[in-house]
Protein backbone atom coordinates (compact mmCIF):
# COMPACT_ATOMS: atom_id res chain seq x y z
CA UNK A 1 0.00 0.00 0.00
CA UNK A 2 1.43 3.40 -0.80
CA UNK A 3 2.54 5.97 1.77
CA UNK A 4 -0.35 8.31 0.64
CA UNK A 5 -3.40 6.39 1.17
CA UNK A 6 -2.57 4.85 4.35
CA UNK A 7 -1.87 9.07 4.92
CA UNK A 8 -5.38 9.37 3.48
CA UNK A 9 -6.94 6.71 5.71
CA UNK A 10 -5.37 7.99 9.36
CA UNK A 11 -7.02 11.41 7.92
CA UNK A 12 -10.17 9.59 7.64
CA UNK A 13 -9.69 7.84 10.85
CA UNK A 14 -9.32 4.63 9.17
CA UNK A 15 -6.14 3.13 11.08
CA UNK A 16 -6.42 0.72 13.43
CA UNK A 17 -3.10 0.22 16.02
CA UNK A 18 -2.17 -2.64 17.90
CA UNK A 19 0.94 -2.25 20.08
CA UNK A 20 2.85 -5.73 21.15
CA UNK A 21 5.89 -6.14 23.82
CA UNK A 22 7.69 -9.06 22.26
CA UNK A 23 10.05 -9.75 25.07
CA UNK A 24 9.48 -10.81 28.75
CA UNK A 25 13.56 -9.95 29.41
CA UNK A 26 13.23 -5.92 30.30
CA UNK A 27 17.01 -5.50 29.19
CA UNK A 28 15.88 -6.64 25.07
CA UNK A 29 12.32 -5.31 25.49
CA UNK A 30 10.95 -4.44 22.22
CA UNK A 31 7.67 -2.62 21.59
CA UNK A 32 6.13 -3.29 18.15
CA UNK A 33 3.48 -0.98 16.81
CA UNK A 34 1.37 -2.74 13.78
CA UNK A 35 -0.80 -0.06 12.05
CA UNK A 36 -3.98 -1.36 9.86
CA UNK A 37 -5.63 -0.18 6.77
CA UNK A 38 -9.39 -1.36 6.08
CA UNK A 39 -10.07 -4.31 4.14
CA UNK A 40 -11.53 -5.81 1.59
CA UNK A 41 -13.90 -9.40 1.98
CA UNK A 42 -14.58 -11.32 -1.72
CA UNK A 43 -15.44 -13.81 0.77
CA UNK A 44 -15.54 -15.23 4.65
CA UNK A 45 -12.72 -17.04 3.80
CA UNK A 46 -9.29 -16.04 5.00
CA UNK A 47 -7.68 -16.44 1.46
CA UNK A 48 -10.49 -14.08 -0.02
CA UNK A 49 -9.22 -10.87 2.04
CA UNK A 50 -8.00 -7.93 -0.03
CA UNK A 51 -5.78 -4.93 0.65
CA UNK A 52 -7.57 -1.98 -0.27
CA UNK A 53 -7.05 -1.29 -3.65
CA UNK A 54 -5.68 2.53 -4.41
CA UNK A 55 -7.74 4.71 -6.75
CA UNK A 56 -4.71 6.04 -8.16
CA UNK A 57 -3.18 2.95 -9.62
CA UNK A 58 -6.71 1.98 -10.91
CA UNK A 59 -6.94 4.92 -12.99
CA UNK A 60 -8.33 7.79 -10.65
CA UNK A 61 -6.25 10.87 -11.34
CA UNK A 62 -3.93 11.67 -8.90
CA UNK A 63 -4.97 14.60 -7.44
CA UNK A 64 -8.23 12.46 -6.75
CA UNK A 65 -6.63 10.95 -3.32
CA UNK A 66 -6.51 14.56 -1.59
CA UNK A 67 -9.87 15.18 -2.60
CA UNK A 68 -11.31 12.49 -1.81
CA UNK A 69 -13.72 12.07 1.30
CA UNK A 70 -14.88 8.34 2.93
CA UNK A 71 -18.20 8.74 0.18
CA UNK A 72 -16.35 8.53 -2.94
CA UNK A 73 -14.10 5.82 -1.27
CA UNK A 74 -17.03 3.91 -0.56
CA UNK A 75 -17.92 4.34 -4.22
CA UNK A 76 -14.70 3.61 -5.74
CA UNK A 77 -14.47 0.41 -3.18
CA UNK A 78 -18.33 -0.33 -4.45
CA UNK A 79 -17.43 -0.16 -8.15
CA UNK A 80 -14.51 -2.28 -7.33
CA UNK A 81 -16.49 -4.94 -5.83
CA UNK A 82 -18.87 -4.61 -9.02
CA UNK A 83 -16.51 -5.81 -11.63
CA UNK A 84 -15.38 -8.37 -8.73
CA UNK A 85 -19.04 -9.96 -8.67
CA UNK A 86 -18.87 -9.44 -12.86
CA UNK A 87 -15.53 -11.82 -12.94
CA UNK A 88 -17.09 -14.38 -10.21
CA UNK A 89 -15.21 -13.71 -7.41
CA UNK A 90 -17.32 -12.52 -4.60
CA UNK A 91 -19.44 -14.80 -2.64
CA UNK A 92 -21.71 -13.28 0.45
CA UNK A 93 -20.29 -13.00 3.36
CA UNK A 94 -22.74 -14.45 5.88
CA UNK A 95 -24.06 -17.26 3.46
CA UNK A 96 -21.03 -17.54 1.32
CA UNK A 97 -22.98 -18.26 -1.76
CA UNK A 98 -21.73 -16.60 -5.16
CA UNK A 99 -22.94 -13.53 -5.57
CA UNK A 100 -23.99 -12.66 -9.41
CA UNK A 101 -25.05 -9.26 -11.09
CA UNK A 102 -28.20 -8.91 -11.71
CA UNK A 103 -29.58 -11.68 -9.60
CA UNK A 104 -32.85 -12.37 -7.91
CA UNK A 105 -31.40 -11.81 -4.29
CA UNK A 106 -29.77 -8.51 -4.41
CA UNK A 107 -26.44 -7.83 -2.45
CA UNK A 108 -24.74 -4.77 -1.03
CA UNK A 109 -21.70 -3.86 -0.25
CA UNK A 110 -21.14 -2.93 3.44
CA UNK A 111 -18.35 -1.00 5.50
CA UNK A 112 -17.79 -2.39 8.78
CA UNK A 113 -16.63 0.07 11.53
CA UNK A 114 -16.49 -0.71 14.42
CA UNK A 115 -13.88 -3.19 15.55
CA UNK A 116 -13.18 -3.70 12.34
CA UNK A 117 -12.46 -2.16 8.98
CA UNK A 118 -13.46 -3.39 6.11
CA UNK A 119 -15.70 -3.69 3.02
CA UNK A 120 -17.29 -6.58 2.13
CA UNK A 121 -20.58 -7.90 0.37
CA UNK A 122 -23.82 -9.89 1.44
CA UNK A 123 -27.52 -10.21 -0.05
CA UNK A 124 -29.95 -7.42 1.64
CA UNK A 125 -31.47 -10.68 3.49
CA UNK A 126 -28.05 -11.50 5.47
CA UNK A 127 -27.58 -8.30 6.56
CA UNK A 128 -29.43 -9.33 10.19
CA UNK A 129 -26.68 -12.19 10.57
CA UNK A 130 -23.83 -10.25 9.72
CA UNK A 131 -22.60 -9.33 13.50
CA UNK A 132 -22.94 -13.12 14.30
CA UNK A 133 -20.13 -14.02 11.32
CA UNK A 134 -18.08 -10.99 12.38
CA UNK A 135 -18.16 -11.68 16.15
CA UNK A 136 -14.26 -12.96 17.09
CA UNK A 137 -12.59 -12.06 14.10
CA UNK A 138 -9.85 -10.19 15.05
CA UNK A 139 -8.35 -7.41 11.92
CA UNK A 140 -4.60 -8.44 13.03
CA UNK A 141 -4.88 -11.77 12.30
CA UNK A 142 -6.30 -11.39 8.47
CA UNK A 143 -3.92 -11.86 5.97
CA UNK A 144 -4.49 -10.12 3.40
CA UNK A 145 -3.41 -10.39 -0.56
CA UNK A 146 -3.22 -7.29 -3.32
CA UNK A 147 -6.55 -6.51 -5.27
CA UNK A 148 -6.86 -7.97 -8.34
CA UNK A 149 -6.57 -5.20 -10.93
CA UNK A 150 -9.84 -4.10 -12.74
CA UNK A 151 -10.19 -1.09 -14.95
CA UNK A 152 -12.37 1.34 -12.81
CA UNK A 153 -10.52 4.76 -15.03
CA UNK A 154 -12.78 7.68 -14.32
CA UNK A 155 -14.25 8.64 -17.50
Amino acid sequence: MQNELLAWFAREGLLLTSVITASDDPEHDEIKIIVKAPVLALSRADSDFRECPDPVLFGYPESSLEMMVLEDMHQFVFSWFERAVAAGMARCFVCNKLLVPNDEKPWDAVFVSEQFYCWLLLHFDCKRYLARDLKGRNPFEVQTQPPEFFDLSVE
